[in-house]
Formats: C-alpha cells, sequence, structure tokens
C-alpha cells in the first residue's frame, strides 16, 4: 500500500456525457458505487442508485470512504429499499483501515474514531490507549477535541505511524449543508504536528485498495467494471490508474444518477 504525502492527488478526465455513460453501463460486467453523496444521501440510498443496483443484482458493490459504520449498516439501508447487498461486497474505508492496522501489528494503537468503530477495532484485536502509542489510526471522529488533537499531534512527533482512513475533506448532508470528514481532522493534526511532518498512508480512495477489493468480491477484472461517483479527487483520481473508467455524477458537466438510470 502506498504512503501518502501532503501533495494534491492529479485526476483524470471522467465520462459526464449521458449517452456515453450509459452505454459504458451497459457494456460493464459490474458497478461500483460510491456511497456519500453519490448513492445516498444521509445514508438514505437514492431512488436512481437503487434502480441501478436492481438492474444488476448480483453485480454490483459499495465501494465507499466512510469510516464512521460497519459492512452490516450498508446491507441493511439497502436492504430496506428492496435491495441485497451482502456484507463483501460492501467495501468500507474504515474497517479496511482497522485491518490494515492490524496488519501492521502495532503493540499500542491510539484509535480517533466512532464508538462502533472503537468496538471493531478491539474485535480484531488492536490495543487501545490513549498514551505513547506506536500507531495513531485517523477515522471520522465526531468527538474530536482538543485533548484528542493534543494526544495525536504529539504521538506523531514522538515518532508514531499515522494511518488515515480516507483524505476527504467533508461529504454532503440532507440540508445541503457540508459535514466534516476525515480530511479536516487530518489537517488540523498536520498543522499541529508542523512543517517535516513523516509521510503518512491513506487506505480509502484515491488509493487503490478499495477498488481492487471491490472487483475481488465480485470477480471481475478493474477494466470490466465501471465505478460511479461525485467525487474527482477520490473516485476518479483512484479509479483511472487501475483502468477501471469513472462516471462523474453532480460534476461539472451536469450528469445526474437519474440520467443514468433512464
Amino acid at each position: 500500500m502506498n504512503r501518502h504525502d501532503i501533495r494534491a492527488t492529479p485526476w483524470a478526465a471522467a465520462i459526464e456525457d449521458a449517452v456515453e455513460a450509459r452505454q459504458v453501463i451497459a457494456d460493464a460486467e459490474a458497478l461500483l458505487f460510491d456511497w456519500d453523496g453519490c448513492a445516498a444521501i444521509a445514508d438514505r440510498p437514492q431512488a436512481a442508485a437503487v434502480a441501478l443496483m436492481a438492474a444488476r443484482p448480483e453485480r454490483f458493490a459499495i465501494v465507499s470512504n466512510n469510516t464512521s459504520h460497519g459492512r452490516g449498516f450498508f446491507s441493511d439501508r439497502l436492504r430496506a429499499n428492496g435491495i441485497h447487498a451482502p456484507p463483501e461486497r460492501v467495501i468500507l474505508a474504515g474497517i479496511e483501515t482497522l485491518l490494515r492496522a492490524r496488519q501492521l501489528a502495532p503493540e499500542r494503537t491510539l484509535l480517533l474514531a466512532a464508538p462502533r468503530m472503537e468496538e471493531a477495532a478491539r474485535r480484531m484485536g488492536l490495543d487501545l490507549v490513549t498514551d505513547e502509542p506506536e500507531l495513531v489510526v485517523l477515522l471520522r471522529d465526531t468527538r474530536f477535541s482538543y485533548a484528542k488533537l493534543t494526544q495525536a499531534v504529539n504521538a506523531v512527533r514522538r515518532g508514531a505511524r499515522l494511518l488515515v482512513g480516507n483524505p476527504d475533506r467533508s461529504h454532503p448532508s440532507a440540508e445541503g449543508r457540508v459535514m466534516p470528514e476525515t480530511g479536516s481532522l487530518l489537517a488540523a493534526i498536520l498543522a499541529g504536528v508542523g512543517p517535516g511532518a513523516e509521510p503518512f498512508e491513506v487506505v480509502g480512495k484515491p488509493h487503490p485498495t478499495l477498488f481492487l477489493r471491490a472487483c475481488e468480491a465480485l470477480g471481475v477484472q478493474p477494466e470490466d467494471a465501471v465505478m460511479i461517483g461525485d467525487n474527482p479527487e477520490t473516485d476518479v483520481a483512484g479509479a483511472a490508474p487501475l483502468g477501471l473508467r469513472c462516471i462523474l455524477v453532480d460534476g461539472p458537466g451536469g450528469l445526474t444518477l437519474e440520467d443514468l438510470a433512464r
């Protein structure tokens, strides 16, 4: 897995023409859907996304930078809309980050995350501490505080490795506002650490892990699938280097999910 620096990731052009996008979907063996701001708003599945999934009931996966929930949450939300999405086809940055943390095998881990993710980390065998950690794991934490910021900054300054769920700064809410994401918390930590911070590792999009996990779960090669997302910095920039075609909705081209479901 790649280490990440603080430079912006360049992104390639995405498909934003409705006719071309519908043809690409028709030709694809599998569809990958971003969740927040794309397939769902405020965790409510969008009707057009449900229609696209229903047309490919065994050939779609969720590929999300969400770091707040486990796989079952998404399966339940889709089941309530008549869509069967088994957990193995729900690929999440939060869960994959915890799996990566376990792979690194630290003796002591400082985890900044939602309570449900703390529970998941403990079930995976991570020893969670607040002082002298070897590893700092940053997910979306709605209880983020000055005290937590102080712990994380000083741990990283002392040499603890920093593992980040995703670089997203925000995601849209149902009220048209934005909800701060993991990347906003990361910016605060990096500001506190100061110049010369060691490179940190990002697990979620745009890095390849989530895309490759989804293709593996569906039994397809990346070039035979298409990613449908709304964020050029994560969905497009991550998909393009793998040969995944990416359809960008709600971007400058004005393409919407409703256009794709017609």
